[in-house]
């Protein structure tokens, strides 16, 4: 049987500074044609330019629209304490309602700092939802993942773009903290690395997920379609967590 796949790494319409050409949202699309991707949970990738969030979030809805369940919208999320913006729970409503299925946080860029006092009624806001909290290695690192995860032990969290030299810490923080969640696209390449996963902690914490457009996504299908795991475990990895990370989100309707 064909394993159903849903690309949770993946993005468009984003830049590097000095870069003028972007991804589209057309090019995204052909490469899940491409492959065979049901779909994807999309960011503005790559964001290394992207410095007005409002804007970033308005043109990612934008060229989501009308393309569900093919494209899943992953906004970012800032604490309101500068008074800019909308309140947390405005914020996190407002993308639940635009069809959002993770948010993404990006501490540094964004210029806050990943502490209570500061982020505990955005990070409360997205809990209380089950809106599946998405952090990039690169601006949430492991730690903060278990701190966050040990203080909201009912938010999913979903781990991407990690080194793959981590696979040292990944097993002890997925083994200690079921709400966390792993991204297998670029940069997990990690030998046999899905094999020693599901053996240790079974499939149901991994998410596929390819690394699009900054890696070719090909590499992330045939790392789990070649794995020696059993096919429910493929999958489970494939679509299925991700579904059942969406089931948990109270949307209101």
């Amino acid at each position: 049987m064909e394993t159903a796949l849903f690309d949770v790494q993946s993005g468009f319409g984003g830049a590097n500074r000095g870069e003028t050409q972007t991804v589209t949202v057309e090019t995204c699309l052909a490469y899940l044609d491409r492959l065979s991707i049901q779909g994807a949970l999309v960011r503005t990738e790559p964001d290394g330019a992207e410095v007005d969030v409002i804007l970033a979030n308005e043109a990612l809805f934008g060229a989501c629209a009308g393309r569900h369940p093919r494209l899943v919208p992953c906004p970012i999320a800032l604490p309101a304490t500068g008074g800019d913006v909308p309140s947390e729970v405005e914020q996190i409503d407002g993308f639940i309602r635009q069809g959002a299925g993770a948010v993404l946080i990006r501490p540094g860029q964004d210029d806050w700092p990943l502490v209570p006092f500061v982020c505990d009624r955005l990070l409360a806001a997205v809990a209380a939802r089950g809106l599946p909290l998405y952090c990039l290695e690169r601006y949430v690192s492991l730690q903060q993942v278990a701190e966050l995860a040990g203080r909201y032990p009912q938010l999913p969290l979903i781990v991407a773009n990690v080194a793959y030299r981590s696979q040292r810490a990944l097993l002890p923080l997925l083994e200690g903290y079921p709400n966390v969640y792993l991204a297998l696209g670029n940069n997990f390449t990690v030998h046999r690395g899905i094999e020693q996963m599901v053996e240790r902690l079974g499939p149901r914490q991994l998410l596929f997920g390819t690394g699009f457009p900054a890696a070719e996504p090909m590499m992330a299908v045939t790392q789990l379609m070649f794995a020696e795991i059993a096919p429910h475990a493929k999958t489970q990895i494939g679509s299925g967590n991700f579904a059942r990370l969406q089931e948990g989100i109270c949307r209101g309707d």
